[in-house]
């Protein structure tokens, strides 16, 4: 019962930070952006903005999750009083937002390594050509959206095998809420034997293939300005264009990515392999299970406050604003204005 009230607060609290955190580096992104920065500070604002779709789409859908033996199920009581089907969509497009976070990181990988090993490819980054990396964004957002709806859409099996879970559990019948889910082993209605349902880990290896992909391209480009950043007195003696400024920039938009895709890694993906692999396992967390979608909803939070630390003049920024409030404060309460004598 703690778990779920823990929940609860944490579906309206964590979205309403991500808006907040975001809006501060929207602000930050289109106001003290340094020169330096160049043309990446657009894809910084892009991921900025998905951060708040991230967080609408996740309060007004308002998913829950649930283990039952070899099965899960992500549901929805349904708080827009959408359609039945276009609730189920709505649904599936929360969990489409996955595969969304991981590529548009893997594209700012993409942009930092053109843009330190091989800037002359950087026109990959402007019209027309970024509009390749638009339609591979949308496609592989539309993969995992279609496998949900179609391989992890409501199902009667489904429904009966978890229906008494999520009476007892939920007090819902499955009237009562949209879901996604999967049944990793079925009984075979002719002999009631059990087995594998091919369905089932199709979807699985789907999402595995989405995720690996992304990964690789993340490591690779990792890799490869790790390599130069260890290198970066031989690599930049034959390059004098690089002023001191530019190379301080390259090297904290470095650092800032590698924390955004670590705690993508703990907060995100994590939580989503564990998601998967519980059933599979018939691993029942009990309680648990009520904390990981908000984990995973912690992630635009983090996100947004990553480059507010990593970059140096948004740094800068904010603690100019926390001094200058701490300096009017002192000012109003030492100013001679406020200052009384009183007759002994």
């Amino acid at each position: 019962m703690l778990s779920t009230i823990i929940s609860q607060v944490f579906t309206y609290l964590l979205p309403l930070l991500s808006w907040v955190c975001n809006a501060i580096l929207i602000f930050l992104i289109l106001q003290r952006s340094p020169q330096a920065l160049g043309g990446y500070k657009y894809l910084m604002l892009i991921f900025s903005v998905f951060g708040v779709a991230f967080g609408v789409i996740n309060v007004t859908s308002q998913p829950k999750l649930h283990f039952y033996q070899a099965a899960y199920i992500i549901f929805s009581e349904n708080p827009l009083g959408l359609p039945r089907k276009v609730s189920f969509w709505y649904l599936a497009l929360n969990c489409a937002m996955y595969a969304m976070t991981l590529y548009l990181l893997a594209f700012h990988f993409v942009y930092r390594y053109l843009a330190v090993c091989k800037p002359h490819k950087l026109q990959w980054f402007t019209y027309p050509y970024f509009l390749v990396m638009i339609g591979i964004f949308l496609m592989v957002t539309f993969d995992w959206w279609f496998m949900a709806v179609w391989l992890a859409g409501e199902d009667e099996e489904v429904e009966e095998y978890i229906s008494d879970s999520m009476r007892q559990t939920f007090n819902l019948t499955c009237q009562d809420y949209t879901y996604a889910a999967s049944l990793f082993y079925r009984k075979n209605p002719i002999n009631g034997m059990e087995s594998a349902s091919l369905p089932d880990f199709l979807f699985v290896l789907n999402l595995v293939l989405i995720i690996t992909s992304g990964f690789s391209i993340i490591t690779y480009c990792w890799f490869k300005l790790h390599t130069v950043f260890i290198n970066t007195k031989i690599h930049f003696h034959f390059r004098p264009s690089q002023s001191r400024r530019t190379l301080e920039m390259q090297h904290q938009l470095f650092r800032s990515l590698v924390a955004q895709t670590l705690f993508p890694v703990f907060l995100l993906f994590f939580p989503a392999g564990v998601l998967l692999g519980f059933p599979i396992f018939k691993f029942e967390p009990g309680p648990l299970e009520a904390m990981i979608l908000p984990l995973i909803a912690t992630e635009p939070v983090i996100d947004s406050l990553v480059p507010m630390y990593f970059i140096k003049d948004y740094r800068k920024a904010i603690r100019g604003v926390f001094r200058k409030g701490v300096g009017a404060e002192r000012s109003t309460t030492m100013s001679p204005g406020n200052a009384r004598v009183h007759p002994m």
